[in-house]
């Protein structure tokens, strides 16, 4: 292995979110909020210093260099030709969420989702003074599907005007086709309902699945779809602050880049996302992302074959993308409120509880975080053996 992907870093020092939550004691493991325990590429690092050491902060404009790699990018792993103009950036994927509900969607109308769905998206309709329409997915022989008879069947009673999805989905870790998607995109078309993208989690895959950005999908996609991405995710940098917002129809473009004058974002360029982001994309982090998706599928796999071997009574929703496990815990004998309560108390895991991090249809459940050092994933396994020993 190339990279230290299996150092032991102390991230209760930097204040992690995840490892440093103030009264957390020292012996919990945080296995919570979805960032990973590793270094970052190389590359980053070394993009980085040179901005560091100008010791001169000044306000700075997107480079050419960075257009051009993220339409290199783009093209080469897509096959999306974008335009440089279809690109703007806002310091997180939840804000350009929040962004575009204020631009496309009035106080009072619905907006309809995917559920479970991360609460920060749900907070993001409320704030906006909006509805949320649920449209629940449906668990099938291990994974989960979407309900498309439900999804068309809300869409002509709430009216809509805009669709959240989530690609791939968090915290199912479902990677949508293409027939899947060309079939939302269609219903979306057909009842005049725009479509925001969030496809943060795009980067981390296993097996075949591939995905597939909204605006690749056909001609339709573009015309009604605002496309949101994060690098954040799969190259650890959420301290530095960069969502990548693509759209492609004018008229739409128009609207959010009205926005992005209001809200002076032209001024909020971050330098160092610029550097980083553009190492990323032009290729400079690639054998890096190779080797921690080898990683991470080899922790996934760890975690089906200790639950397989153990018969613990957990059932687990394979993902097809990211490095979160949803697992059911409905046979377990502890009931389904109050799972992360359970998991801190009994096995000091800090895991996140279903209900209260993804809504009504999350009861029973818990999501893991698995991009922990293998060493860190044992000991929790063990934890969590034991804490369902004792009901």
């Amino acid at each position: 292995m190339k990279y230290e992907f299996d150092r032991t870093l102390d991230h209760r020092k930097n204040y992690s979110y995840r490892w440093g939550m103030p009264g957390m004691p020292e012996d919990v493991i945080g296995m919570g909020t979805a960032d990973l325990d590793f270094t970052c590429a190389p590359c980053i690092r070394e993009a980085l210093v040179p901005i560091a050491t100008e010791n001169c902060y000044n306000y700075r404009q997107h480079t050419p260099e960075y257009y051009d790699a993220v339409v290199g990018w783009y093209k080469k792993n897509y096959n999306l030709q974008i335009e440089p103009e279809w690109l703007s950036n806002v310091p997180s994927t939840i804000g350009a969420v929040r962004m575009a509900l204020g631009i496309y969607a009035k106080p009072g109308d619905a907006v309809i989702v995917q559920t479970p769905v991360f609460s920060p998206l749900r907070w993001a309709v409320e704030g906006a003074d909006q509805t949320l329409i649920s449209n629940p997915m449906k668990p099938v022989n291990g994974h989960y599907e979407i309900d498309f008879d439900d999804f068309e069947e809300k869409i002509r009673k709430y009216h809509p005007s805009l669709y959240l999805l989530v690609n791939p989905h968090n915290p199912t870790g479902r990677v949508f086709t293409k027939e899947e998607l060309e079939r939302l995109v269609e219903i979306c078309y057909r009842y005049n309902v725009r479509i925001v993208s969030d496809e943060v989690h795009c980067l981390i895959l296993y097996g075949d699945n591939r995905h597939i950005p909204i605006l690749a999908v056909n001609q339709k996609a573009q015309e009604i779809s605002v496309q949101i991405v994060s690098l954040s995710k799969g190259y650890n940098i959420m301290s530095l602050p960069h969502a990548i917002i693509t759209v492609a129809d004018p008229q739409m473009r128009q609207a959010w880049m009205r926005q992005i004058q209001a809200y002076s974002f032209g001024y909020a360029v971050n330098s160092f996302a610029i550097a980083a982001v553009t190492s990323i994309m032009k290729g400079e982090a690639d054998e890096w992302m190779q080797e921690l998706t080898g990683y991470l599928y080899n922790n996934l796999q760890e975690i089906l074959k200790y639950i397989r071997d153990n018969n613990l009574p957990l059932v687990p929703y394979v993902p097809e993308g990211s490095f979160l496990l949803w697992l059911d815990c409905s046979k377990a004998g502890i009931g389904t409120e109050n799972l992360g309560r359970f998991f801190m108390e009994k096995a000091h895991i800090d895991l996140d509880d279903g209900e209260e991090n993804f809504g009504s249809e999350g009861k029973g459940y818990i999501r893991i975080n698995f991009a922990v050092t293998n060493k860190v994933l044992k000991e929790a396994l063990e934890r969590i053996r034991a804490a369902l020993s004792e009901v």
